[in-house]
């Protein structure tokens, strides 16, 4: 659901990446090309059911990231989609995960998290966020934030808590144009975690 590298001068180049990515043999996280459009569609639709999101968010039928045509036709550069860059997380080699990030001056939004059913509760969704993490150190941002959502009778969606265990912090909770597209009373709970300095030699 809607929450919550290689780019020009200022971003992340593929050998800065790199040590990230050798943190964890089974868990791989890169940034996504073409080649993984399919795999990335099939990820987004098996990650929850629709009936699991509704009332928290839009059905698989409606994203983008759902949709390989769709995807297809809006894909752009190495890995970005519009104003978005695209990271896709392997498990054993098997591609079962994607987060897509977008630059929001000194912070670093992470728009969206995925994993395949089959494969949550596997370490893969904590692994992409620090990966996202060392991404906005690198880059000097202050802080990641994100947003999930509280349904109209006041419930927030699964992953609150598990954001919370992570260090994200509640700032505050919104009305906006995606919460009205879901439907009337839905708010969007907007989280923000500090981050530190830059640290060397990725994960323990």
């Amino acid at each position: 659901m809607r929450f919550q590298l290689i780019t020009g001068e200022k971003g992340i180049t593929r050998r800065s990446i790199r040590p990230l990515m050798q943190v964890n043999r089974d868990i791989v996280v890169r940034p996504a090309n073409r080649n993984d459009i399919p795999r990335i569609a099939i990820v987004c639709l098996s990650s929850v059911s629709d009936e699991e999101v509704r009332g928290f968010g839009k059905p698989a039928s409606e994203l983008l990231f759902a949709n390989a045509d769709r995807l297809e036709s809006q894909w752009r550069e190495a890995n970005r989609v519009g104003s978005e860059e695209v990271f896709v997380a392997e498990l054993s080699g098997s591609l079962v995960g994607c987060v897509t990030i977008e630059d929001r001056g000194e912070e670093l939004e992470l728009v969206d998290i995925d994993i395949q059913r089959e494969n949550q509760h596997q370490g893969v969704g904590t692994r992409i966020v620090q990966f996202v993490e060392d991404i906005a150190r690198k880059k000097g941002k202050t802080a990641i934030t994100l947003g999930t959502s509280r349904s109209s009778e006041g419930k927030p969606w699964t992953s609150l808590s598990w954001w919370q265990s992570l260090g994200y912090e509640i700032t505050h909770e919104e009305e906006n144009e995606w919460t009205r597209s879901i439907g009337p009373g839905v708010k969007e709970i907007r989280m923000r975690k500090s981050l530190g300095r830059s640290r060397q030699g990725g994960h323990s």
